[in-house]
């Protein structure tokens, strides 16, 4: 097994996904990045959906704290 390095994501609006339980699909009418949390959420046509199950860390803390600081 090999260890992941590096991961990119190619999304543009307008694109075609498959979203749900039963693979319905679904348009793409708009992307957005929450600077705040980390998150990045894609409108579709069948509803909002998390582009991914984790977020992305700017900046590395010295106590855990300072992060709600």
């Amino acid at each position: 097994m090999k260890t992941l390095r590096n991961l990119a994501i190619n999304l543009k609006v307008g694109q075609e996904i498959l979203v749900g339980q039963n693979d319905n699909k679904a348009k793409i009418t708009k992307i957005e990045y929450h600077q705040k949390s980390g998150d990045v959420m894609i409108n579709t046509t069948r509803g909002p959906r998390k582009a991914l199950s984790f977020r992305l860390l700017e900046g590395q803390f010295a106590v855990p704290a300072d992060k709600y600081r």
